[in-house]
């Protein structure tokens, strides 16, 4: 319908504005605002839910070797083998008295398929744990240091990585301690 003004002649001036309903450049950039911070919270969230498994699993391989000191430098001799299976991590604990033949064995997932694991080797590079190998790791009963690996040389790291999440497991061989990085 069209408005007429004084003269009678159509006012298309008025007709225009009454049907106008586009946005404007503020309302464009609030709903693009809005719809970047929904985004990244989303992009964020995702990160923290993949990288999770791996954040659990290096703290308790931590645990663990821990756990295993404290063991072996008291009554108990004791060692700890981290295997890798189609279906996750494990740890396998083997803890016996000095001098008897039985031992008790503690086997405990410690983290889900998908989770990668290597281990540096003083004096050399990084050696990957497949699935179906193991690392086998003790103490020295009297200082608490880490004994020298099977193959020789002594475990100065263990990383443990999942998707853009990877920990590392700073081992000083010398003083048996463990640090989470």
């Amino acid at each position: 319908m069209l408005y007429g003004n004084a003269e009678g002649k159509a006012d298309w001036g008025i007709y225009m504005k009454r049907n106008n309903r586009g946005m404007s450049l503020v309302e464009v950039i609030i709903v693009v605002a809005i719809l970047s911070i929904v985004a990244g919270g989303i992009t964020l969230g995702i990160g923290f839910i993949t990288g999770k498994p791996a954040d659990e699993c290096a703290n308790k391989l931590k645990a663990a070797l821990q756990n295993n000191r404290m063991t072996t430098m008291g009554k108990l001799s004791a060692k700890l083998e981290i295997r890798v299976e189609a279906d996750g991590i494990y740890i396998k604990e083997t803890i016996g008295t000095a001098g008897e033949a039985s031992a008790k064995v503690n086997t405990t997932r410690i983290g889900d398929a998908g989770i990668e694991i290597k281990y540096a080797v003083s004096g050399g590079g990084y050696v990957d744990l497949p699935v179906g190998s193991s690392l086998e790791i003790s103490f020295n009963r009297s200082s608490g240091a880490f004994n020298p690996l099977p193959g020789g040389g002594y475990c100065t790291e263990i990383v443990i990585s999942k998707g853009s999440t990877v920990k590392t497991l700073k081992l000083y061989y010398l003083t048996g301690k463990i640090e989470l990085q």
